[in-house]
């Protein structure tokens, strides 16, 4: 007897019907409330810009996008809980340099890798620091520092919110591509270690833009350059460290929107075109740069690439300086 042959499945009409099935959810998406979290307290750079941009996209995607903070290791904790989050596109992060970036080479058992474990979706918004020296350092511009830099027999010190921050980073950037001799002294936050850059115990300091210019504008210390390849629109007068004798400096504090890896290619085109148009409403710009940034775009290809060589840039100037965990 001649068994019976079970039909066989035609496997280009499956895969035909799992994308159309996919597609069918991703058009609908979203039906409920979208949650973002946010690896540091309320209040700061990246809470500001995730609650800014939220609402505008709430408004976009026609559900509530709510921004719920979960503090801690240097934003590690709300990294790795969107990392293993279904990947439906419920549950994102506000990421940024900290989190994505240096956390790679500060944290040796971090538990998720940014460049597999996220689906990029775009940037949302990114600021400078700034160069600040104290009034005694004699210098108005980037040359002019680097000259007293290396005229004086002892390291200038700078003051930075803690190893492997933002501050500390730029500073060592600086050190390596200018070839200075720098002591580094890392503070709990930025406030305090501009105190003793205002009192003149240090000699300079990286802070954000939001911190900086009203101490400059105050004379308490002077704004030499932005971090930034490009000018600032906040302070278009202040020229880069890049445009200033150090050609090619570049340190960017960013935020992205980042979802689970497997999240469909549909769900993050929609997500992505929603911050687009986000960023392009009437007043977010001017709601940004209260916080001293400003709206940045791009494809979650071109996101992809970024987050990529940040974790390779940073962990080349970490291993150099370094620095531990505070």
């Amino acid at each position: 007897m001649t068994p019976s042959r079970r039909p066989v499945p035609n496997r280009a009409l499956l895969l035909a019907t799992l994308l159309a099935t996919a597609g069918a959810g991703a058009q609908d998406y979203p039906t409920r409330h979208v949650t973002i979290l946010v690896g540091f307290t309320a209040g700061g750079a990246a809470d500001l810009v995730a609650r800014n941009v939220s609402t505008e996209l709430g408004k976009l995607l026609g559900q509530q996008v709510v921004v719920e903070n979960r503090p801690g290791a240097g934003g590690t904790i709300a990294a790795e809980t969107v990392a293993r989050a279904a990947a439906n596109g419920y549950t994102l992060l506000c990421g940024g340099m900290g989190p994505n970036a240096t956390a790679h080479t500060l944290y040796p058992k971090l538990k998720y890798d940014s460049a597999k474990d996220f689906a990029p979706v775009s940037l949302l918004a990114e600021n400078p620091n700034v160069l600040v020296v104290h009034p005694s350092i004699p210098a108005r511009n980037v040359a002019e520092f680097l000259a007293a830099a290396r005229r004086t027999g002892v390291p200038l010190m700078y003051a930075s919110a803690g190893n492997g921050s933002a501050q500390h980073v730029a500073a060592e950037l600086l050190r390596s591509m200018a070839k200075l001799r720098v002591s580094h002294v890392p503070y709990k936050g930025i406030p305090e270690g501009l105190g003793d850059v205002i009192s003149g115990q240090l000699d300079f300091m990286f802070p954000s833009i939001f911190n900086a210019v009203p101490l400059a504008k105050s004379g308490k210390v002077r704004a030499l350059a932005v971090t930034t390849r490009s000018r600032s629109p906040i302070v278009p007068d202040l020229p880069t460290i890049d445009e200033s004798g150090v050609p090619g400096y570049e340190q960017v504090v960013w935020h992205a929107l980042l979802a689970p890896a497997g999240t469909p290619p549909a769900v993050v085109a929609r997500l992505n075109e929603a911050v687009r148009k986000a960023l392009a409403a009437p007043d977010i710009a001017r709601r940004l740069a209260g916080i001293g940034a400003t709206p940045a775009w791009n494809t979650p290809e071109d996101l992809g690439r970024y987050v990529r060589a940040e974790i390779d840039k940073w962990g080349r100037i970490i291993r150099e300086s370094g620095a531990k965990l505070d």
